[in-house]
């Protein structure tokens, strides 16, 4: 197995904790913190996903020049979509985009090697991204910020911007068969305070850290 050589935000409070890691995309990443990884993810789980690559986009010009690169972007502003091959495409306000590949994708290669055209601004994206789910999310939601996540319509694939313990972040609401579950984006310089708070607040609610092996398909 190749080394990685991307170094997760969330790697030095992950660390102490002794996961078990898998390497996702050359970052280090943990697979599992342990046999319980299962009941806590039911309760209120809290995942890392920052190994996917993001890259943003802003200005009248943006949706455009995705558009030229075969990327769909969301018709209305503050909402999100998936796209087949697994990207997902959020849009922040009017003109800004966040893009992010699945496991392995090449979409924001693509825009990293597009010349920006008129009115078309690169956004650099340095985000830890966590997932957040189980049963009592909402509830750590409730004790961890002041926006209402269960008033969001989860068809309309709602897009939030926020402040959670203190860290501005960006939250996606994604509907699920197996039930609700949210994408979380901050600044990576915060990510660490973040999920170890988000861990220890989940860990009073009966969930806490789970590695990429419990979520399955809902880190793709």
């Amino acid at each position: 197995m190749n080394a990685p050589i991307r170094i997760s935000p969330l790697f030095d409070v992950q660390a102490p904790l002794g996961p078990k890691w898998s390497h996702v995309d050359a970052m280090q990443t943990p697979a599992s913190f342990g046999s319980a990884d299962g009941a806590k993810l039911a309760l209120a789980g809290i995942g890392d996903v920052s190994f996917r690559r993001r890259a943003g986009v802003k200005g009248p010009g943006a949706a455009a020049a995705l558009a030229e690169l075969g990327i769909a972007t969301p018709e209305r502003p503050n909402s999100f979509l998936r796209m087949a091959c697994g990207t997902l495409v959020a849009r922040m306000g009017r003109t800004e985009f966040m893009v992010e590949d699945a496991a392995g994708g090449t979409r924001t290669a693509q825009m990293h090697a597009q010349t920006p055209g008129a009115g078309v601004y690169p956004v650099p994206r340095f985000d830890a991204a966590l997932v957040v789910t189980g049963e009592r999310a909402i509830e750590l939601f409730r004790q961890s910020c002041a926006f209402d996540f269960s008033s969001l319509v989860l068809p309309e694939q709602p897009l939030v911007m926020t402040s959670m313990v203190g860290v501005g972040v960006t939250v996606v609401a994604i509907d699920d068969p197996s039930g609700p579950y949210y994408r979380v984006w901050c600044d990576g310089t915060y990510g660490g305070y973040l999920w170890a708070t988000l861990v220890e607040v989940a860990s009073d609610l009966g969930g806490g850290a789970v590695g990429l092996e419990a979520l399955g398909r809902l880190a793709q």
